[in-house]
């Protein structure tokens, strides 16, 4: 959709001397708001404790590998919007758009709201730099662009392309054209108005365990000292 038009212009671009890299930090404040990255695949007793008033997740603080991966993900973000300017498939304006929906109780940042491509389509762009180029897009990508779609744009989108590209050399590229999907949107959708239903009744009943106790998955969840099934034991060596 997009890849076939973008790996010819790069080859044919007159690409200028130089040209700026605007690198953008978004999603990391916390605003109220479900988000499409982290909140769409999430189970629904630990969005309860993430998003009732009450409770405070305890997070593990990021440490210098981890805010690099972030800053070097982020810039890749930036070098490919900057190219899709240059080359023509987008603006500036249409580069990190933010949104919010009352009616979701959501918010998000598309990494570009409308590309132009030489059929007149005009398909949102989710850009994903990784270390290896998966064989199908992920589960989880699907649900953050299919709510991109829906939501993001100025009006609800058919499709949407998922560009990933490998952040090592070759640093090759693979698109996925991501159709609209009303079945995964409603699971979403459902389980967020889930979670809102149970923190205004002051409630977390029915809602199921996200995991067991003492596993990896306990030990790391940031609502492992409030959750209900207890905090993990302490080992003892």
């Amino acid at each position: 959709m997009l890849l076939p038009h973008l790996e010819k212009a790069m080859l044919t671009a007159d690409w200028p001397l130089e040209y700026a890299i605007r690198v953008v930090n978004k999603e990391r404040q916390w605003d109220g708001y479900f988000h499409p990255s982290s909140d769409a695949d999430s189970e629904l007793l630990y969005l309860y404790y993430r998003f009732h008033p009450r409770y405070h997740l305890d997070y593990e603080r990021p440490g210098p590998e981890l805010e690099m991966t972030f800053q070097v993900g982020n810039a890749y973000h930036a070098i490919m919007q900057s190219m899709l300017i240059h080359l023509g498939f987008t603006t500036e304006e249409e580069c990190e758009r933010s949104f919010v929906s009352q009616e979701r109780w959501c918010s998000g940042t598309l990494d570009v709201r409308k590309l132009y491509l030489p059929d007149g389509s005009t398909p949102p762009l989710e850009i994903k730099s990784t270390g290896w180029i998966p064989k199908e897009p992920m589960r989880k990508h699907r649900q953050q662009l299919n709510i991109y779609m829906d939501l993001g744009c100025e009006e609800p989108q058919e499709r949407g392309v998922l560009l990933y590209m490998e952040k090592q050399a070759p640093h090759r590229l693979a698109e996925f054209v991501i159709e609209r999907d009303e079945e995964l949107l409603k699971g979403i959708y459902d389980k967020w108005a889930i979670v809102r239903e149970a923190i205004a009744a002051d409630t977390d009943e029915g809602l199921r365990e996200c995991c067991v106790r003492n596993t990896k998955d306990h030990r790391e969840c940031p609502a492992r000292h409030i959750c209900r099934i207890g905090s993990p034991e302490v080992r003892i060596r």
